[in-house]
C-alpha cells in the first residue's frame, strides 16, 4: 500500500437479527432454526482461516444490542475498530457470549474505552442506537446486510467481504483517480458504481 494514501475506518452499528433473544441463543440451534444449518458459514470460515480467524469457538449467536451501544460510544474516542476486534475474538475464538453486558464491559475495559464499562452497564445509548439502526442508509439505499462499505465519501458503496488484494486495488485507484474513478473502482470491488 502507498504511504501517501490516507485510510480512515469508521464503524457503524448493525444488528443482523434484532429478534435474537436478549441473552443470545445457542449458535447451532439458531442456525438450524433460521437457515436449516450452518452451511452458510463455510465460506466465512474458509476466508477467516486465511487471515488467522478460525471461528474455532463460536458458541452463541449474540444479540448485539450492548455491543453496538459500546461500538457507537467507542467511535467517539476513535476506538470502534479496537472494540470490534476484541468483541470478535471474544465471541468467535473464545466462546464468550457477546449478548451479555458483562462480556461487553470486559471488552470496553480491555480496549481502554473511557467510561466504557459504565456506559455498557447503563442503558445509555439505546435510543440513539435504535435511531441509527432505523435510518441506516447510504446514498439513499437501505443497508440490509454486513459488511457494507462506503469508500471515498460515498463515491463507491457496496456490500460483501473483499480480499485484501481487492482493497489495495480500490484504494490505489482512488488515490490516483479521485472521485471520478468510482466506476473503475466498483469494477475492482466486483460491483457497480452507485
Amino acid at each position: 500500500m502507498r504511504p501517501d494514501v490516507d485510510v480512515t475506518v469508521s464503524w457503524q452499528p448493525f444488528m443482523i437479527d434484532p429478534r435474537t433473544a436478549s441473552e443470545g441463543e445457542d449458535y447451532s440451534e439458531y442456525c438450524k432454526r433460521r437457515w436449516g444449518g450452518d452451511g452458510w458459514t463455510r465460506s466465512l470460515r474458509t476466508a477467516g482461516e486465511r487471515d488467522g480467524l478460525a471461528f474455532a469457538n463460536w458458541r452463541t449467536w449474540p444479540n448485539t444490542l450492548h455491543a453496538n451501544r459500546l461500538l457507537m460510544y467507542a467511535e467517539e474516542f476513535g476506538l470502534g475498530g479496537e472494540v470490534k476486534s476484541v468483541l470478535m475474538r471474544m465471541i468467535y475464538e473464545e466462546g464468550e457470549n457477546g449478548s451479555l453486558k458483562e462480556t461487553v464491559a470486559r471488552a470496553a475495559d480491555e480496549v481502554g474505552v473511557p467510561g466504557g464499562a459504565t456506559h455498557v452497564h447503563s442503558d445509555a445509548g439505546v435510543e440513539q442506537l435504535r435511531a441509527a439502526l432505523q435510518g441506516a442508509a447510504v446514498n439513499g439505499k437501505r443497508v440490509s446486510g454486513v459488511p457494507y462499505y462506503v469508500v471515498n465519501d460515498g463515491a463507491l458503496d457496496f456490500s460483501g467481504a473483499q480480499e485484501t488484494k481487492q482493497w489495495v486495488k480500490i484504494f490505489e485507484h482512488f488515490a490516483g483517480a479521485g472521485q471520478d474513478g468510482s466506476k473503475a473502482a466498483a469494477a475492482a470491488a466486483g460491483g457497480e458504481s452507485c
